[in-house]
């Protein structure tokens, strides 16, 4: 929460989460994971105390049959053998309920823990500027969310089998040392060259991973791009370019990944080398302590009980360290994604009608990069309010770039853009874009209903107003045709719309936000030249009083608007 009682913005809570200046550290990790468990302390603190009985629950029934060698035996006391026996059934009962306890608690306070991750990394994303790589490439995009989700995943257990880990080695250690110092000191040297050797094969493994990250972004990026395009394939019978691209791609994605599996298998060798050498050593110091009357036979079966379950939370850390090693990608990735500028974009804001507005663009300039030429010089004019205006150009010369500029999409290199006499730069960008609403010339249509597509601005429309924007988008006919009529469901598993119709649903889509300044980048070129007629009459004639501007290759569209911008030269 921030200062008075308000939600905190999501990408704030990202950016505080992992907050680290290591990313892709050990320490940047452990760091995030304690923000993780500390944030679900409730939760957590219950299933580390069970995870630490669970520890101490390691050593009871060694040290129980070990009097029952030592003593028991010797005197043949049945009582004491029934003790015992009834000792450890209970100490198994014991045992288990923990088991579950720990499991359940965890499994809860992982699921919080995955929430506090997901939602802020996705709006995030959607936050994110236009000219990100991260939205450039879909693949990148989709393989950092993918990290975000095992982050997610592996916070709580991953939490627990450290502490379960460490607590069981410590519960053990202790036990040894009191049974035989001078063998357990052995067994402890053998676990500590053994783990020092782990952490140097396991920053090899860290770079591996990253490699592995880098070419399963590439494999996700012409997937997705392939199905998205399947058509253009279709089109023009380039499915052998598509599964040659695709088999060069899956080749570097199954290499990297070949090569994280033999570093895993190699640390995976380290930890079952551990135990083998804990047994060893055990047998043959703690026999030779038998041998000299240095160690009785009941300490040497429980010296070989208490070292021989070394090796299961030695093995244990081993894993979990793997996955460390594995998180701490899905932390760095995380973290390219919180830092860095974001759209200052609340969530849902609130509509308001305003008077129609007033646009002053002057001496706008912008360009690509520093080493692009620039796309747009000088540009100056002045909408009034109401105002029908064309801007037409060559293909290419800056025409959908002054609308992402009008939609603070993109920041201008140089020159101003006034709303009102307010500089958009300094408007809520909640607020300019309820003002200012850009149609594109491709529409997306989402898997859900007719209405919800429509309504995704403002869910909670009611279907009246929903079908007069439809007919003023000459659609509302095409949509009572369909099965359901504006509930048929469109997107996965749903009907398919027409181009034409998709950008008639995306004009309909812009009425309903009630913009004062409708953008529409050649929202119509789908149209049949009937279409396109009624849909711009309705428009001139039932939003008189809001702006528009058509980016237009037509001169059937240029001719009904008042006057005309040309890109590139001197206005019209």
């Amino acid at each position: 929460m921030s200062e008075g009682g308000a939600p905190e913005p999501a990408v704030a809570q990202l950016a505080r989460l992992i907050d680290t200046k290591d990313d892709g550290d050990i320490r940047a990790l452990l760091r995030v994971l304690l923000r993780l468990g500390w944030q679900q302390r409730r939760r957590m603190t219950p299933a580390l105390l069970a995870a630490v009985l669970l520890s101490a629950l390691t050593l009871a029934p060694p040290a129980l049959l070990a009097y029952l060698i030592d003593h028991a035996f010797p005197v043949q006391g049945a009582t004491a053998v029934i003790a015992i026996g009834g000792a450890l059934a209970f100490i198994a009962l014991a045992d288990a309920l923990c088991a579950v306890a720990r499991r359940l608690l965890a499994a809860t306070a992982g699921i919080e823990m995955r929430r506090a991750i997901l939602e802020p990394a996705f709006a995030a994303v959607l936050r994110l500027p236009v000219d990100r790589k991260e939205v450039r490439d879909q693949g990148l995009l989709g393989r950092t969310f993918e990290e975000a989700e095992r982050l997610a995943q592996g916070a709580s257990e991953s939490l627990l089998e450290l502490a379960l880990g460490l607590g069981t080695i410590a519960v053990l250690a202790v036990a040894m040392l009191i049974v035989n110092a001078e063998v357990a000191i052995v067994v402890l040297a053998i676990v500590a060259g053994l783990a020092a050797l782990h952490v140097v094969i396991a920053r090899a493994l860290r770079a591996r991973e990253a490699a592995w990250f880098e070419a399963r972004s590439g494999y996700w990026a012409h997937l997705v791009e392939a199905i998205a395009y399947a058509a253009t394939l279709r089109f023009n019978s380039a499915h052998g370019f598509a599964e040659r691209r695709f088999g060069t791609r899956l080749d570097a994605d199954l290499k990297a990944h070949l090569a994280v599996i033999r570093m895993s298998a190699g640390l995976d060798a380290v930890g079952r080398l551990a135990g083998g050498l804990i047994t060893a050593a055990i047998a043959l110091f703690g026999g030779l302590r038998v041998i000299d009357g240095g160690m009785s036979i009941g300490d040497f079966v429980l010296f070989l009980s208490v070292g021989g379950s070394l090796s299961v939370p030695v093995l244990g850390l081993v894993k979990t360290f793997d996955d460390f090693q594995a998180m701490t990608i899905s932390v760095a990735r995380l973290g390219a994604i919180a830092t860095g500028p974001h759209e200052a974009i609340a969530g849902v804001s609130q509509l308001s009608r305003r008077q129609p507005a007033q646009l002053r663009v002057t001496d706008l300039a912008f360009s690509y990069g520093p080493d692009n030429a620039p796309v747009l010089r000088q540009l100056s004019f002045a909408l009034e309010p109401g105002d029908k205006v064309a801007v037409v150009g060559p293909s290419g010369i800056g025409k959908s770039t002054l609308a992402s500029l009008l939609f603070a999409a993109r920041q201008p290199d140089g020159g101003a853009i006034m709303l009102d006499g307010k500089p958009i730069a300094e408007i809520p960008l909640d607020e300019l874009r309820r003002r200012i609403v850009v149609v594109p010339h491709e529409i997306d249509v989402f898997t859900g209903s007719v209405a919800e597509n429509m309504t995704i601005g403002r869910p909670s429309l009611d279907l009246e107003t929903i079908r007069t924007a439809a007919t003023i988008a000459s659609i509302d006919s095409d949509i009572m045709a369909l099965p359901q009529g504006y509930a048929t469901l469109l997107g996965q598993g749903g009907v398919d719309l027409s181009a034409g119709q998709k950008q008639r649903l995306g004009i309909a889509r812009a009425l309903l936000l009630m913009p004062d300044i409708l953008i529409l980048d050649e929202s119509t070129s789908s149209l049949d030249t009937a279409t396109e007629a009624r849909v711009l009459n309705a428009l001139l004639e039932q939003h008189a009083t809001t702006t528009i501007i058509a980016i237009t290759h037509r001169s059937s569209v240029a001719n009904r608007m008042q006057r005309s911008i040309t890109i590139g030269r001197t206005e019209e």
